[in-house]
């Protein structure tokens, strides 16, 4: 049985499906940066629950403690700092990684192969989404890993690389803050910053450092220096100074 030309399914023709395939393409092009804006602000969001997360537990430190933890804990020994476990190591407990911190044994130094395991694991609460580098990356010494991280603790002027011990901010080696000693006032003071791992942006302004070498678990010692204990792997250093009352 024949249709008549009325009856036939009309077919879209070149131009219809151009004009088409135009609107789809522009509609994409306006949702795609749209689409990567609202990660971007998810990421970032993320980054800044960290940072408030960090907050309530060095509140909570210092509530148990009378004291917020050290920058990174420091004692000489012929082959370097015989310690090395920093404020983010001694913070477990209070973000829910309590059974990580009973991995360590804070009785040897970090860098001892029974603390391979916990050193080498890459722990969300210290990972900002936004940097690519740090959740699958390690920080390196000879044959020693650690796993990257993208928060540090508030050291202040002067230059860290000068001296580990006085400083105008909240942290440094040994460090025994109290709250009620940062005098410029709590929500005035730096106390942890976020650091993206990688290349510096400007390269040699530190040095003969290029790159931000940034882990959670401490300050690793240098195996051709044993006097430099790195505290730049868990502090950073701020040009404007917050004063501290030393005690």
């Amino acid at each position: 049985m024949s249709t008549t030309g009325t009856e036939r399914r009309g077919a879209f023709t070149l131009i219809e499906l151009l004009v088409v395939m135009a609107i789809i393409a522009t509609l994409v092009g306006l949702l795609l940066p749209a689409i990567q804006s609202a990660r971007d602000a998810a990421r970032t969001n993320a980054c800044k629950s960290n940072l408030r997360q960090f907050g309530v537990a060095m509140h909570n430190h210092e509530t148990a403690n009378r004291r917020l933890p050290p920058g990174y804990q420091y004692a000489p020994m012929p082959a370097g700092n015989g310690l090395g476990f920093s404020w983010g190591s001694l913070l477990l407990p209070f973000i829910e990684e309590a059974a990580i911190h009973k991995e360590f044994r804070f009785d040897l130094p970090l860098y001892d192969p029974l603390n391979i395991v916990p050193r080498e694991r890459h722990v969300a609460a210290f990972l900002c989404p936004t940097d690519p580098i740090s959740p699958t990356g390690f920080v390196e010494m000879g044959d020693e890993r650690y796993a990257m991280a993208c928060y540090v603790g508030n050291f202040g002027p002067p230059d860290l690389d000068e001296t580990q011990d006085k400083r105008d901010g909240v942290f440094s080696r040994n460090s025994k803050t109290r709250l009620r000693d940062v005098t410029d006032g709590l929500s005035k003071t730096y106390m942890l910053g976020e650091r993206q791992n990688g290349p510096f942006r400007h390269a040699g302004v530190h040095g003969h450092h290029f790159e931000y070498e940034t882990a959670w678990a401490g300050a690793i010692r240098d195996l051709d220096d044993p006097s430099d204990d790195h505290g730049h792997m868990v502090l950073f250093v701020r040009t404007s100074p917050k004063r501290r009352r030393e005690r």
